[in-house]
């Protein structure tokens, strides 16, 4: 019979089990964006490199002079031996500049109160303005970005200013998703009446996609256990992640479990205490990873938002799992099977969260997904959810 875990400990049963996937690869930035960073990157620069002026202006050792004279003009990218600026003169400047060595402060030409050829007259400025000082923004060796960063564009121009082009990602896992049920059709087929589309296969693998993970659809299984030992077997050496749906129960015609043991699966769970989405097994086998999710679509859609996805995440080496979690106030009471766990749908806004069709909906009804923009997990041991009372809510 099926177990009664937790819906709580089954999260935790799959990623404690979820390692790091040892294959790394060396990549261009261009291929990096979205990907996650395998090692930690070190600055291998001062930032700046030099001191140098942050404006246009005149360059100066600090002292009570006013009327200062124009001894040199220094542009961008200009190399020059420093030498010694007395207290009464300065040096011409753009922005980004070297400051030569003993000069403290800059003022912008448009501060100036006078301008000739030869001097300049300042106003009262703070010792020290408008430079930048050789490693203020981060000294060579300090780390830029950690291991287990999703690299974005902005990290990524960080490293470019490092001149670092090329970085270590963590390999994202292959992933087959598949389906069972002889009287499943794909939604480019004619369904009869005794027939159903194969939403699962289709749904997950777009969550996938909307998470940063590709996968293939490799098709639907019959109901026979031993095409279905033969088809699992020729999937192990392929992909790294197997994500089936249906045929994970114990009906006459729920081979899927037996076909796993038979390919040397060790379960870390079969069954979990929840409404919807009790039918859910994962396990370990052969270093393949394997969710068996229910049939149901709902079910199936819910457990792979909540266990799979934050799986392949931290199987992929990053440190950011779930989906966005918020404090809601609960807008209208609801009632709940008080002997388990159940993962309830509903509609997240303005600080309040409000149940779908009052919790009374079905693990087949798809159009309670499709309103829906966010899940609060309640607890067994409740029977009725107040209104007014705080809940936590993952956003969809």
């Amino acid at each position: 019979m099926l177990e009664n875990i937790s819906f709580f400990e089954a999260m935790e049963k799959c990623l404690n089990v979820m390692k790091e996937i040892s294959i790394t690869k060396n990549v261009f930035i261009y291929d990096a964006l979205g990907e996650v960073l395998a090692e930690d990157i070190k600055a291998t620069r001062n930032s700046p490199s030099f001191n140098n002026s942050a404006m246009d202006g005149f360059a100066f050792k600090h002292s009570e002079n006013k009327k200062l004279k124009i001894v040199k003009t220094i542009y961008a990218g200009d190399k020059f031996e420093n030498f010694e600026i007395k207290e009464d003169e300065c040096v011409k400047i753009m922005t980004g500049a070297r400051i030569p060595l003993g000069v403290d402060t800059v003022v912008p030409i448009e501060k100036c109160m006078k301008i000739t050829d030869e001097y300049i007259e300042i106003p009262d400025i703070k010792k020290g303005a408008n430079i930048r000082i050789k490693g203020e923004e981060f000294k060579k060796g300090e780390i830029l970005l950690k291991k287990g960063e999703v690299l974005s564009s902005n990290k990524l121009a960080l490293l470019v200013s490092q001149g670092i082009v090329n970085v270590k990602i963590f390999q994202k896992p292959r992933i087959a998703i598949l389906s069972t049920g002889n009287e499943l059709k794909e939604p480019w087929e004619i369904a009869s009446e005794d027939e159903v589309y194969n939403v699962n296969s289709h749904s997950i693998k777009l969550l996938l996609k909307e998470n940063g993970f590709d996968s293939d659809i490799i098709g639907i299984i019959p109901d026979s256990l031993e095409k279905s030992i033969k088809f699992i077997a020729s999937l192990k050496e392929r992909y790294d992640v197997i994500i089936t749906s249906g045929g994970i129960s114990f009906g006459e015609k729920d081979f899927m479990y037996n076909a796993f043991l038979k390919n040397n699966l060790n379960p870390l769970f079969h069954g979990i205490m929840v409404k919807p989405g009790r039918p859910t097994m994962v396990g370990i086998m052969d270093n393949v990873v394997v969710f068996a999710l229910p049939g149901n679509p709902l079910s199936a859609y819910l457990n792979a938002f909540m266990l799979v996805v934050p799986s392949l995440k931290k199987m992929s080496g990053t440190t950011k799992y779930f989906p966005l979690k918020i404090k809601a106030i609960n807008d209208e009471e609801f009632k709940v099977n008080p002997k388990k766990d159940h993962t309830a749908l509903g509609i997240y806004k303005d600080g309040k969260w409000k149940v779908i069709k009052k919790y009374k909906y079905t693990s087949g009804m798809v159009s309670a997904l499709a309103s829906s923009n966010s899940i609060t997990i309640i607890k067994k041991g409740r029977e009725v959810i107040k209104k007014g009372e705080e809940l936590e809510v993952y956003l969809i």
